[in-house]
């Protein structure tokens, strides 16, 4: 059969990298100014390809907001391709909800102009998650086309394939050829050069086609459009066999689909590649390590607490917040293309991106605040003492925890503006003591943290805000029974004397200890910890480690000549902070001695060292099950690594890592790198909330707040290697070890990558059985306790308040819950989870309301089908492994 060659023309573009986003945006103006004119005087250059995200589009109108009706006759004419993505992402340092609302926000965009690509267009994100096939199947997209972390091993040497993802779920995957999406670009050169260089892409292109169709891309970072083009396709028609056509990848894809038949099966994430292109998975889950954190925690706001607050309030009458969420989401996927969220662009790149973690920070909490006032109502006009204290309960089980929260106490008031006849009362005494109780009368169990003043505000719609100056105290609370996708409330009171409540925890000289745990701190630092319902006693934990780094915001590359320095031989010094009665603490200070930079030649690490302080605060509360850890670091050093160590004492080469949607299964493996000519393959991995080591009959979860790479130390141990900070000083470099390929960008200084300055960590480490672990229930349990703890807010009202509310609760206890939110139409609420184990889960869904209708949904929120809604109003389904379901759901007002 005669082949045919669908050339397809786009200019991948990298909305900020080596360029600030403004400057890269004044390029994309010119671009489509110029596209535009091109498709409109030459009919012969049929169509153009806009990257498959429509940010670009959002950030071209917003210059030229005039040729909106241009694009989007375009569009609808099949001449200017767009979607489905809002912005092209890593896949791995983002979440699944994150990846879920791009989908959702891309294809809604791109409808809007006219239609959208139904394809999974993703050719340079640095590797695929597992999930892909099944994400993309939920926007109804049966085909992905991918290009990094695939190619160059035994059985990857065609051009598609079928790609399974763990639930099951089959798509149609486009694998690029070894010269990516930039091989078809000729317009600087002469006839008689693009048909030299075109005999040998088109050797390649025959050789792995599984039909009579090839692709082959026209741009490149940054293109132009080739004017060119309709001379350079007669040109190749006139001097090879084959039809050779300006074509569009969906045009590509319906072709193959006419004409395939049996195809390699590829099962789970793509992340090798290392023989094929430049991968670049050695170093971009940890460059810049403070971006991986921000990002974690403004998704954690929108996806846990602003996304259900606002739900819940729409159920008590508020108006909805969704321009809002929409808002915060896509300031937020405006930090999380490859280039902008991996930590490999220029420093004013990443100034600009905290700054937009910043706005959706401040847009989340205003969701927040909103929606807590919808459910318990503000009396603006009560500006004196707190009258009760409120937990949100973000999760789908009841919940019973120690809670951070805050009272404050009303003592004087303050004048603002010129009021020169305002007499102020003098400044009341300090409150003597106080309590918090229950609906019933109880007390419950505090535990006094600190205790200041300061000024206090209260705001209102309708005047000035009020301010005055109040006594604080911050506290833990025994939150009891919280019930889940709900609050409880307790009430203030002063009193004489604060209540001494038995304590539920220890607290030694050097050792801390609650019903689940004890933790010992030896002379060194490192950690013993004891799980008593095991027995099983860890040894050696959190040790710290620092080696050389003479890589690039890419790549990890260790110097010719390294030093590894350990704290074994530390002399750490520790303090008792807190002794009960709900959390025992202790604080852990090293002085750590370390490199001051690499050498100049950048072979081998200076001999002058300089301290590097840590100081960690180790901590249990009466429920928890995991032992926590926030260590603090000044890091003034360069070119280097910063990791922590927790020995299992488990012999193993296999992980479990916490994914996008489920929990996948690594083994560790060694590599001769000699046989890896362009990049050596990445001993470090990405995780979402945890990995965890096991064995058959115990296992070790470690559990962290944004820090996403690890590695599995093959030393016997079972040692999980948590990396902290990545400090390195170029955007890509030229001699790299782990990198013999070359460079992997533009050179640029990037002094900010260092990460010099003060740097907080937290995490967690959890012994469990195996059973345990297999189970999941735990696990969830103190993974949603650490990640999503109780929301506190404050009353001042004089009146009753409502004390508790609570609206559904899922039962099994093994389900992961993923989002609760408005539907995108308005006229329901979502609820997603997805079942992380390796067995099916029968999962109840329970509502404190009337349920009108409850149906499966694909993950964009089309329905699927009706599900039965019981008498007692439970709805039921059967959670497969590593399935996720989507629930949209109907209910009385």
């Amino acid at each position: 059969m005669t082949p045919t060659y669908h050339i397809v023309s786009h200019s991948h573009w990298d909305r900020e990298w080596y360029r600030s986003f403004e400057q890269f945006r004044s390029m994309l103006v010119n671009m489509v100014d110029d596209l535009i004119d091109l498709l409109e005087r030459d009919p012969d250059y049929r169509c153009f390809t806009l990257d498959g995200q429509t940010v670009v589009v959002d950030d071209y109108l917003a210059v030229r907001p005039e040729r909106e009706p241009t694009l989007r006759r375009l569009v609808e004419q099949g001449r200017l391709v767009i979607g489905p993505w809002y912005v092209l992402p890593d896949e791995f340092l983002v979440s699944g909800e994150a990846t879920v609302r791009n989908l959702m926000h891309g294809t809604t965009t791109a409808r809007r102009f006219g239609g959208t690509m139904n394809v999974g267009y993703i050719p340079d994100s640095f590797g695929h998650i597992a999930s892909m096939p099944t994400i993309l199947a939920g926007f109804g997209i049966p085909t992905a086309l991918v290009y990094r972390g695939f190619g160059g091993e035994p059985g990857q040497n065609s051009s598609e394939y079928r790609w399974h993802a763990p639930d099951g779920t089959e798509c149609l995957m486009v694998h690029l050829f070894r010269h990516g999406y930039s091989a078809g670009y000729f317009h600087q050169e002469t006839d008689e050069q693009i048909i030299g260089r075109f005999a040998g892409l088109k050797a390649e292109l025959d050789a792995r086609a599984t039909t009579s169709h090839r692709l082959i891309m026209n741009g490149g970072d940054h293109h132009w459009p080739d004017p060119k083009l309709p001379h350079t396709l007669q040109l190749l028609g006139s001097n090879f066999d084959g039809h050779f056509v300006h074509s569009t990848v969906p045009a590509y894809v319906d072709a193959v689909r006419r004409e395939v038949g049996d195809l390699p099966h590829v099962y789970g994430e793509l992340r090798f590649g290392y023989r094929y292109a430049f991968a670049v998975l050695g170093g971009v889950y940890s460059s810049r390590m403070y971006l991986k954190q921000a990002n974690w925690r403004a998704q954690t706001l929108l996806q846990r607490y602003a996304e259900p607050l606002n739900a819940l309030g729409v159920l008590a009458g508020m108006r909805s917040q969704l321009p809002l969420v929409r808002q915060a989401w896509r300031t937020l996927m405006q930090n999380h293309p490859h280039d902008s969220i991996c930590g490999c662009s220029i420093d004013p790149v990443h100034r600009e991106m905290m700054t937009r973690f910043a706005a959706v920070t401040d847009i989340g909490n205003a969701i927040v605040d909103e929606g807590a006032h919808a459910l318990v109502p503000v009396d603006d006009l009560a500006a004196g003492d707190d009258r009760a204290v409120f937990f949100m309960n973000p999760g789908v089980l009841p919940r019973t925890a120690v809670a951070n929260a805050e009272v404050r106490f009303y003592l004087q008031d303050i004048v603002v503006g010129l009021n020169p006849d305002v007499q102020v009362a003098p400044k009341l005494p300090p409150v003597k003591a106080f309590g918090l109780f229950d609906a019933t009368g109880r007390e419950v169990p505090i535990q006094v943290l600190g205790r200041t003043q300061g000024y206090d505000i209260t705001y209102t719609r309708y005047n000035y805000p009020k301010q005055t100056y109040a006594e604080r105290f911050s506290l833990l609370v025994d939150a009891t029974d919280v019930p889940p996708m709900g609050f409880k409330g307790l009430t203030v009171r002063k009193k004489n004397t604060f209540t001494r409540f038995a304590s539920a925890v220890k607290a030694g000289p050097r050792s801390i200890e609650n019903d689940h745990l004890r933790a010992e701190v030896k002379g060194n630092g490192q950690v013993v910890l004891t799980d008593k319902a095991t027995g099983a006693v860890l040894q050696g934990l959190h040790l710290f480690e620092d080696t050389g780094d003479v890589g690039d915001e890419y790549n990890y590359s260790y110097p010719k000549k390294d030093r590894r320095i350990l704290t074994t031989a530390s002399r750490a010094r520790v303090e008792r902070l807190e002794r009960g009665p709900l959390r025992a603490a202790l604080r852990i200070t090293i002085t750590m001695m370390v490199p001051e930079a690499a050498t100049a030649a950048r072979t081998s690490r200076m001999a002058r060292r300089i301290p590097l302080t840590i100081s960690t605060t180790i901590a249990l509360t009466r429920t928890s099950r995991s032992l926590s850890f926030e260590t603090t670091v000044v890091n003034d050093a360069s070119d280097h690594r910063f990791r922590v160590l927790f020995p299992s004492g488990i012999d193993t080469d296999s992980v479990l890592a916490d994914g996008q949607f489920a929990v996948i299964e690594r083994t560790q493996k060694t590599f001769a790198t000699k046989e890896f000519a362009i990049e050596h393959p990445a001993a470090v991995a990405p995780m979402q909330r945890f990995v965890a080591v096991r064995d058959d009959r115990r296992a070790m979860a470690v559990i962290t707040d944004g820090l996403p790479e690890y590695e599995l130390l093959l030393d016997g141990k079972g040692t999980i290697a948590l990396t902290l900070l990545r400090c390195v000083g170029l955007l890509a470099g030229e001699d790299l070890i782990t990198r013999p390929g070359g460079k992997a960008g533009w050179h640029n200084e990037t002094p900010d990558a260092q990460c010099h300055g003060t740097h907080t960590f937290r995490y967690a480490v959890m012994p469990l059985s195996r059973t345990a672990l297999d189970g999941r229930s735990d696990l969830e349990a103190e993974l949603e306790q650490f990640h999503v703890p109780l929301l506190a807010f404050r009353r001042k009202n004089e009146g009753d308040l409502p004390l508790e509310s609570s609206l559904l609760r899922l039962e099994s206890g093994r389900c992961t819950m993923s989002a609760f939110k408005q539907s995108e139409d308005g006229a329901a609420f979502i609820l997603r989870f997805y079942n992380s184990g390796a067995t099916a889960c029968d999962e109840t869904i329970r509502c404190a309301r009337r349920v009108r209708q409850a149906e499966l949904a694909r993950l964009d929120e089309t329905p699927v089908r009706a599900l039965a809604v019981e008498a007692d109003g439970a709805v039921r389904c059967t959670v497969p492994p590593a399935g996720i379901i989507t629930l949209r759901i109907s209910v009385d007002a």
